[in-house]
């Protein structure tokens, strides 16, 4: 099964008709009624049309909208037809609307369909098709389709302006008189949905929640008012009566997700990206990269048939690769690099507070749960000097994937898009943060989460149980213990302290299982025996507990050396993109030994004995805490303003 065939089956909304071979031969005579129908239908494929049959009635033919979603648009012809609106349903199909040598096809929007993100979608493929050698017609236009791209990109992203429309209006013209057009895609989309387009310009807003960086939960008229998400939220920042519709202060949300979880009638739009992945498979020319973080891998299973905590990432990898994934690899790879750095950076502060250094900031917190970040970002900002300056593992991994990598292949960091998939809601607010982006290009282009995966791969109907099984590809593949179990609640303040341990004693720790900085209080406190010294490390889950936790660090009731903050109770197994449970505890505690499990598992159990890490410092970044790893691997806080 190849990926078009995939994407075309996928009730999610299937991208393109584009078949290959014989089909689009068939598709383009023009004395022939058959139209390839895709988009948000619910039976796509190709369907006889006889004369006078309406877009309605085409529509219901192939099975009508998703989710019975209401009509937004039908999309004609490939390449660049034009658009059927609303007023048009009832009129009957006149096949002279595809041109000659156009493919009849119908894509089939509906209200949950971003315009700008279709559009962009759209131009992409053309310009794949084009570096290609086919669409030959449209390369004495490729300069003005080129920079089309390049405002489209500015839209979706919130950095355009009201004169950007204008352009598009200029640039598309001068496509449809150099092609000699009938239809020009891009001037009906301005001509029709001229306001959707105005309202991601205006107001950075995306209603549909497709725009990655223009991402911002909000709930919808699905709410019932029954208050779950309420007390669910840990900061606070949902209102509403009972039985009325709630609204969230999004200034003061941490996107932490736990609404999300809570919500009994799936009422909250996080944003959705699945959609958009299939786009980007589909599209030609494209490098799609994944990453998929340690709790992924003990959890999707649970949608399949699997128990909670059983490893399934062999499987996981062989059904991206179904989905025509070009490079899979995993997210604790870069965990064992954020150990790096971030173990030398603690052993830098703490030995310059041992020698009496008083300009050294304690206790160092770990900062890989973006959802903490902007917890402290927004009510602790006389603290942002305390938290390490270290990415996370998603951002370094795909800082290293688009600076490093793709220059060894000789890709474009613009060729190549970034997909991360995460157990987090919060990871999509950091993946749209301007400081993880290099102009208009970010370093995770997107997210997908647990749960979003596991949708794409019930709709494309892959058999996740049956499968055998592969592994990462290389070099992103090879993670150790330490990398594994940064998914669980006090597992990267462990993989940090067996790497700090042996760097501030010299020696070799044989017993690397801290048993002290494991359980499941809230809140809670050990002391190390380092040589000398006793090691005193804080460990917190649940931003409620963590507030309780820098309440004391700021009045000096507490002190620490070190600490780990994760938003979510568990830690990344109870991430907000994880599947729902109903014994959330259980199911919490098997996913934690699973990683704990896969650890013990592991010949390398340490992040600095991890020799994919060790051979990317001595071809590229020279050692940890080195400059160049500094330039590329850290970064920093700001304070956030609440409403």
């Amino acid at each position: 099964m190849n990926k078009k065939q995939i994407i075309l089956r996928s009730s999610l909304g299937s991208v393109f008709s584009a078949f290959d071979g014989d089909s689009n031969v068939e598709l383009s005579n023009p004395n022939d009624r058959l139209v390839a129908v895709s988009g948000r239908i619910n039976n796509p494929g190709i369907y006889e049309v006889v004369e006078g049959t309406t877009l309605r009635e085409i529509i219901e033919l192939a099975g009508g909208i998703m989710n019975k979603k209401d009509f937004k648009a039908a999309q004609f012809g490939i390449p660049f037809g034009g658009f059927f609106t609303k007023e048009l349903l009832d009129t009957p199909i006149n096949f002279n609307d595809f041109s000659e040598g156009q493919t009849k096809n119908l894509i089939i929007l509906s209200e949950d369909d971003c315009i700008v993100q279709f559009s962009k979608f759209y131009i992409e493929f053309l310009l794949g098709k084009i570096s290609r050698g086919e669409y030959r017609e449209f390369l004495p236009a490729k300069y003005e389709i080129d920079r089309i791209n390049r405002v489209l990109d500015r839209i979706t992203k919130g950095k355009a302006n009201m004169r950007d429309i204008y352009l598009l209006r200029y640039l598309s013209d001068i496509v449809k008189s150099i092609v000699k057009q009938d239809h020009n895609l891009i001037l009906e989309v301005i001509e029709n949905f001229y306001h959707e387009i105005e309202e991601h310009i205006e107001e950075h807003r995306c209603y549909t929640g497709e725009c990655p960086q223009l991402v911002k939960f909000r709930i919808t008229d699905k709410c019932i008012g029954c208050t779950a998400c309420a007390r669910a939220c840990p900061v606070h920042c949902i209102s509403g009566k009972v039985k009325e519709k709630h609204e969230i202060d999004i200034s003061k949300c941490t996107h932490c997700g736990q609404c999300v979880a809570a919500c009994p009638v799936n009422a909250i739009n996080e944003g959705d990206n699945t959609l958009k992945f299939l786009r980007d498979l589909a599209t030609p020319n494209k490098i799609v990269v994944t990453q998929m973080a340690p709790a992924v891998r003990v959890a999707l299973g649970e949608a399949f048939g699997f128990e909670p905590g059983v490893n399934i990432e062999g499987k996981i990898n062989q059904a991206l690769r179904m989905l025509g994934v070009d490079y899979v690899f995993d997210t604790s790879w870069a965990a064992d690099l954020t150990i790096m750095e971030e173990a030398t950076e603690f052993q830098e502060r703490l030995e310059k507070y041992f020698k009496g250094d008083d300009t050294v900031k304690l206790p160092i917190l770990t900062s890989c749960c973006p959802s903490w970040v902007k917890f402290i970002e927004q009510s602790y900002p006389d603290m942002l000097d305390v938290p390490s300056s270290v990415k996370s593992p998603m951002q370094i991994f795909s800082t290293v994937v688009k600076d490093i990598w793709a220059k060894e292949k000789g890709y474009s960091r613009s060729q190549v898009t970034t997909v991360a998939i995460m157990p987090c809601l919060a990871k999509k607010y950091e993946a749209a943060r301007e400081e993880f982006s290099r102009g208009d290009n970010y370093d995770t282009d997107y997210v997908i989460t647990t749960r979003e995966l596991i949708k794409i791969l019930k709709e494309t109907e892959i058999d996740v149980a049956n499968l055998e099984g592969e592994k990462f590809d290389n070099p992103f593949g090879e993670y150790s213990g330490a990398g594994i179990i940064f998914g669980r609640t006090g597992g990267v303040i462990e993989a940090a302290t067996r790497t700090a341990v042996e760097m501030l004693t010299g020696n070799r720790v044989d017993q690397i299982e801290f048993e002290d900085l494991r359980g499941w209080d809230g809140f809670r406190s050990c002391e190390l025996a380092v040589g000398d010294v006793n090691l005193r490390i804080g460990i917190a889950h649940g931003l409620d507990e963590a507030a309780k936790m820098l309440d004391k660090i700021r009045a000096g009731e507490e002190f620490y050396h070190a600490i780990e903050i994760m938003a979510c109770k568990g830690g990344c197994i109870g991430g907000g993109g994880q599947p729902k449970a109903m014994k959330k505890k259980e199911v919490l505690e098997k996913r934690a030994e699973g990683l704990n499990n896969i650890d013990r598992s592991l010949e390398i159990r340490r992040s600095h004995e991890n020799p994919q890490v060790l051979a990317i410092y001595e071809k590229y970044l020279d050692y940890p805490m080195s400059r160049k790893a500094h330039e590329l691997l850290h970064t920093k806080y700001f304070p956030k303003i609440k409403g």
